[in-house]
């Protein structure tokens, strides 16, 4: 019963949002925070969960610095608690699919969100290149979650390309945001939700580097946020 409760008032609360985000970025279109600062209000409903949130550290980049964040992405939940840790000027890469989705298609696009198709794998170099203009003539980063999907309690899983051919067309550093693992310290059935845990890694320099570099790119970050998020879940255990 808890769990339904639970859930329901969620999708309220994400509604809500989103018809607020709608407003915001009417009354101030392309607006450089409108993503940043409307999503922030999504982390609101996890005192209401009682859900505990730790953050560990402050963004590595300046706030006038761009850069691409990488996240690792696990459930719908995800809208919740990964807003406690969002970087300013931002724009979120999403599935062009998304822009279907009632209520929440409109807000994405209206807040200065970018739409991508992932579809064409053989365009994907040439959508990245246009990505990393439209970036650039904005001065915003880019959040995106580059395992293309939910995990659903499987553990981090391999990443597409997309975030890293972006990163080094557009010559900015990737910066890992790694949050600990939902189905592992957060259970909605209970009455006390559970924790947890962010923390924003180092910043990978892309300089110099070409598309032959975007797989070995795409492993070491995967490699460091896999460090990452065992060490987090390791130390969520012992609290």
């Amino acid at each position: 019963m808890l769990y339904v409760l639970r859930s329901a008032y969620l999708t309220l609360h994400f509604l809500l949002v989103c018809f607020i985000t709608m407003l915001v970025s009417v009354l101030r279109p392309r607006h450089l925070n409108n993503t940043t600062q409307c999503a922030r209000l999504m982390c609101w409903s996890l005192p209401v969960l009682r859900i505990r949130s730790i953050r560990n550290n402050d963004c590595p980049v300046k706030r006038n610095e761009q850069a691409i964040y990488v996240v690792n992405h696990q459930y719908t939940l995800d809208v919740f608690t990964c807003s406690t840790m969002l970087p300013d000027h931002i724009a979120i890469l999403g599935k062009s699919s998304l822009r279907y989705v009632p209520v929440f298609g409109l807000a994405f696009w209206l807040a200065g969100n970018i739409f991508i198709n992932r579809r064409n794998k053989t365009k994907a170099w040439d959508t990245m290149a246009e990505v990393a203009r439209i970036v650039k003539r904005r001065g915003c980063s880019v959040y995106i979650f580059p395992e293309g999907t939910r995990s659903r309690g499987k553990g981090l899983q391999p990443f597409k390309s997309g975030a890293f051919a972006l990163a080094i067309e557009s010559g900015l550093p990737i910066v890992p945001i790694v949050f600990s693992s939902t189905h592992k310290n957060i259970n909605l059935s209970r009455w006390d939700g559970g924790v947890v845990m962010g923390e924003y890694l180092d910043p990978i320099p892309t300089t110099g580097l070409t598309e032959a570099d975007v797989k070995p790119l795409a492993e070491l970050t995967h490699a460091r946020m896999q460090a990452a998020l065992t060490r987090l879940d390791n130390t969520l255990q012992g609290i």
